[in-house]
């Protein structure tokens, strides 16, 4: 590709109502308790045997996080009744747009994934795009890879604009987790609201990203799903559940791994090193992970933003949450170099190499 694409503006919006632990009553917090301990104990025991660096960093940093019923989580942003998700993902669009200054009228692309849905087969990308008067001939739809869909809308719209079919793209996320109702897993107690919004496209020489990894374990695919345990999903309230629990002991115990991996690959590609890296944008389903990878990745002076004990996870919305408040706390500067890792189940994973700035 000629081009060099990258990351315009950024923004993101988090709802004002904030529901502490205390949410919870006593009871369900003593419940989510024990289960931690039995999660514990599983995990000690996959982990008995494993002898690499790697695994023992990660045994390490779970363990710090403990038995905590709430995951490490203190606060997260819950979505009011009267919004949808696709109004969060208009306001975080809206910053996105101003602060790349790129006229909405050359916006040829718009690219977005909601987890947890307003409603089923209509796109918020289109409703976006509506909302915010794009123009007509734009290329408007849903990227859906779950937690990594931002990783897959930014390969998806550089190429696109490297091979001219746009010239910039608009990129929305969103997470309503807070609307699914319990079903037992961790995503009852970790899970936020919010969104974010990213504009892409040309930068100048040696901007922007740099190279990227992409992969792919389909027989992970029951590790989370959205569902209605034992029914098809149109025959019962759906909500998050494990239908494959060795799948989400994998998914849960070999992520550092896997960001390890990816990240490696991507640097590899971009002609850098570990110790080039100066921001590490990690995905958060919990604490732990990025303190984990950015350890096991060897990113010695890369900086990290954890925002997980304020905001839950927030699905694919995490890793643009952190480059927009790295930037705006003055962490990302422009010039340095960012790896980033998502993933998502189904089961796919990314890693990225990208120099920020214009």
């Amino acid at each position: 590709m000629s081009k060099s694409i990258g990351i315009l503006g950024v923004g993101t919006y988090l709802p004002s109502e904030v529901r502490t632990n205390s949410w919870w009553s006593e009871h369900v917090a003593k419940a989510w308790t024990e289960k931690a301990t039995r999660r514990i104990e599983r995990i000690r025991k996959e982990f008995e045997n494993e002898t690499s660096a790697v695994a023992k960093t990660t045994l390490e940093h779970i363990l710090a996080v403990g038995e905590d019923a709430f995951h490490g989580a203190r606060e997260r942003r819950v979505i009011p009744r009267d919004m949808k998700s696709w109004d969060m993902e208009t306001a975080a669009a809206r910053e996105a747009i101003d602060r790349s200054g790129i006229p909405k009228e050359e916006i040829d692309l718009v690219l977005s994934f909601s987890m947890i849905p307003d409603f089923i087969n209509v796109p918020s990308a289109c409703v976006v795009h509506s909302n915010l008067g794009l123009k007509p001939r734009c290329t408007t739809m849903a990227v859906d890879a779950v937690c990594n869909s931002f990783m897959m809308q930014l390969t998806l719209a550089q190429g696109m604009i490297a091979s001219g079919q746009a010239r910039y793209a608009l990129l929305t996320q969103a997470s309503a987790l807070t609307r699914l109702p319990p079903s037992g897993e961790p995503v009852d107690v970790s899970a936020g609201d919010g969104a974010s919004a990213l504009v892409v496209g040309p930068v100048s020489e040696g901007r922007g990203i740099l190279a990227a990894s992409h992969h792919t374990d389909g027989s992970l695919w029951g590790a989370l799903v959205c569902g209605a345990p034992g029914k098809h999903w149109t025959e019962d309230k759906c909500t998050a559940y494990s239908e494959d629990r060795d799948a989400n002991l994998n998914m849960f115990t070999r992520m550092t791994a896997r960001a390890t991996e990816v990240v490696g690959e991507a640097l590899v590609d971009a002609g850098l090193t570990p110790d080039d890296v100066a921001f590490f944008a990690c995905h958060q389903p919990f604490p732990w992970l990025p303190s984990a990878s950015k350890a096991c990745a060897g990113l010695t002076n890369a900086k990290v933003v954890n925002h997980f004990h304020y905001t839950g996870t927030l699905s694919a919305v995490n890793l643009p949450l952190q480059l927009a408040i790295g930037e705006k706390e003055g962490l990302l500067v422009p010039g340095d170099v960012v790896a980033c890792f998502q993933g998502g189940t189904g089961m796919t994973w990314s890693g990225m190499a990208l120099r920020w700035g214009r």
